[in-house]
C-alpha cells in the first residue's frame, strides 16, 4: 500500500518523472560490446552513474518507479526490435538517465540491478546481453 502511495504521490505532482530516451551511440557501442570482447559498461557510458536497472520490455511505469525510487516513465520508442528494453541509470540513489536499447539482458537474480563495475558481453542469440560483476 505505501509503494501505491508513493507511486500515486509522483502521479499527483510530488516529482517530475525521468522520461525514457535513446542513444544511437550507446547502442551502437553496446552492439559492438555484444559482437566483441567483453567491455566495461562504464566505458560505454558517457554520464557519470553508479548503479543500472534493467526492465524488461512491457514492464509498467509504476513499477519501475518503484524498483528504481524514483518516478520514470518509459515511451517506448519505435524500433526494429521486438522487445526492447529500458536501462534506467543512478547516481547516489537519484535516476539520472533512462535509456531504451535494442538489447534484451536477462535478470542477474538481484532485480535487474549492477554496478558501475558490470561488464557487457554477448549472450546466446543476437540482442541478447550477458550482464557480469
Amino acid at each position: 500500500m505505501a509503494a501505491g502511495l508513493g507511486v500515486g504521490w509522483w502521479a499527483l505532482g510530488g516529482e517530475t518523472p525521468l522520461a525514457s530516451t535513446t542513444d544511437q551511440a550507446l547502442q551502437r557501442k553496446l552492439d559492438a560490446a555484444v559482437e566483441g570482447a567483453p567491455a566495461p559498461l562504464a566505458e560505454l557510458t558517457g554520464f557519470s552513474w553508479d548503479q543500472v536497472r534493467v526492465f524488461d520490455y512491457g514492464t509498467d511505469d509504476d513499477v519501475i518507479s518503484e524498483a528504481v525510487g524514483d518516478p520514470v516513465e518509459w515511451e517506448v520508442a519505435a524500433t526494429s526490435y521486438t522487445g526492447p528494453s529500458l536501462w534506467v541509470f543512478s547516481k547516489g540513489g537519484e535516476a539520472v538517465r533512462a535509456v531504451q536499447l535494442d538489447a534484451n539482458a536477462p535478470a542477474n537474480g538481484k532485480g535487474g540491478s549492477w554496478s558501475k563495475s558490470v561488464r557487457i558481453s554477448g549472450g546466446p542469440d543476437h540482442n541478447v546481453v550477458t550482464l557480469t560483476e
